[in-house]
């Protein structure tokens, strides 16, 4: 009779033992989903601050060249990183916001450009400056989904 005791008490002690596996494994998945939940809040946190400044100096260096689109892209530096075509002044960024090649001319690589902040002339020394995802193919040069959008109006000193 002692031995069929023993064996209850170890069967109860086993089901005790899985019963909290079991919600110790429970409690884990949910801080798992908090974890990757908090990491893309920062990443999105990141992209719009980033975007942010970048959209807001963009929009300074326009009101100082008068809405001369010409005159942004020398300020920028002539480089693979930039874009002028149109009335559209792009300027892309890898993931780690840093200018880097114009996708088009790195289709070796299916382009590096994860971020593009567009100014767009709009007429009226008018510009509507953006910051965008890159989306469209791997050559294309096309925005995706918008970070962040401004509109500033270039004003002249001329009298």
């Amino acid at each position: 009779m002692s031995m069929k005791k023993s064996g209850t008490k170890t069967g109860l002690f086993l089901l005790e033992l899985v019963i909290a596996l079991l919600l110790f494994a429970f409690c884990a998945a949910i801080c798992v989903q908090i974890f990757v939940g908090a990491k893309f809040r920062t990443r999105e946190s990141e992209a719009l601050s980033k975007s942010a400044f970048l959209a807001s100096s963009a929009a300074e260096l326009y009101k100082a060249y008068g809405g001369d689109l010409d005159a942004m892209q020398d300020a920028y530096g002539k480089s693979h990183a930039l874009s002028l075509y149109d009335g559209l002044l792009n300027v892309f960024y890898d993931e780690r916001w840093e200018e880097t090649i114009n996708p088009v001319f790195d289709s070796q690589f299916g382009g590096r450009a994860a971020y593009i902040l567009t100014v767009e002339d709009i007429g009226g020394a008018e510009a509507r400056i953006t910051v965008s995802e890159r989306g469209g193919s791997a050559l294309a040069a096309e925005a995706g989904e918008e970070i962040y959008s401004i509109t500033v109006k270039a004003v002249s000193t001329d009298e």
